[in-house]
């Protein structure tokens, strides 16, 4: 994959959150809107990977650094299946910061991948995640609104991103969330898990 910049991202869960929703489409453009069913592999051991299956590709991004209140997540693979054994052994399974298992095919289909690799990992949830997004395009910044099902568990959340930290610092601001508690689909996944 190509080197993509890293890009600073504040994000916010709750129940209702259509007000955050309303104000995005007061100072912006609706870009897309998009239904999905995604596939989270939450490693016990790390907060600092957000891999998942979608669109059946696996997209991993990694949380290289913060500033103030922001996560910087940096792309790190998306890539089409199958996935090769080096793929699963070099580059999926360093990034949830666990040892791979002994890999016994040349390469792996979705269902192979979870149900004879991550899915019996005792380290490893496997978590369906349906989302609704509608997405952004507000002051130098891509912004959504999504609502979600996370294991049966419906939370809304509206998240900001760009390549400038200081876009994000004062969108948030403006919106009236800044100083909220910044939480990624990992760590929200973890709390609905209990985890």
């Amino acid at each position: 994959m190509a080197e993509i910049t890293p890009r600073y991202e504040f994000r916010v869960w709750g129940q209702a959150l259509g007000h955050l929703r309303d104000r995005l489409a007061q100072r912006g453009a609706v870009s897309r809107t998009e239904s999905s069913e995604e596939t989270y592999l939450v490693s016990a051991h790390s907060d600092r990977c957000n891999a998942k299956i979608r669109n059946h590709l696996m997209d991993i991004k990694l949380l290289v650094g913060t500033y103030r209140e922001l996560e910087q997540w940096q792309p790190v693979l998306k890539a089409e299946f199958p996935l090769t054994q080096s793929q699963v052994a070099v580059q999926l399974f360093p990034r949830l910061e666990l040892a791979a298992p002994p890999l016994s095919r040349p390469q792996y289909a979705i269902d192979e991948l979870l149900n004879e690799v991550v899915g019996t990992h005792p380290q490893i949830a496997v978590v369906k995640v349906c989302k609704h997004r509608v997405q952004f395009s507000v002051d130098g910044c891509q912004a959504e609104f999504a609502s979600t099902m996370i294991g049966g568990v419906a939370r809304e959340t509206v998240a900001v991103e760009s390549i400038e930290a200081q876009a994000v610092v004062q969108l948030i601001r403006a919106l009236g969330i800044d100083g909220a508690p910044n939480i990624s689909y990992v760590r929200a996944i973890k709390q609905v898990l209990g985890r």
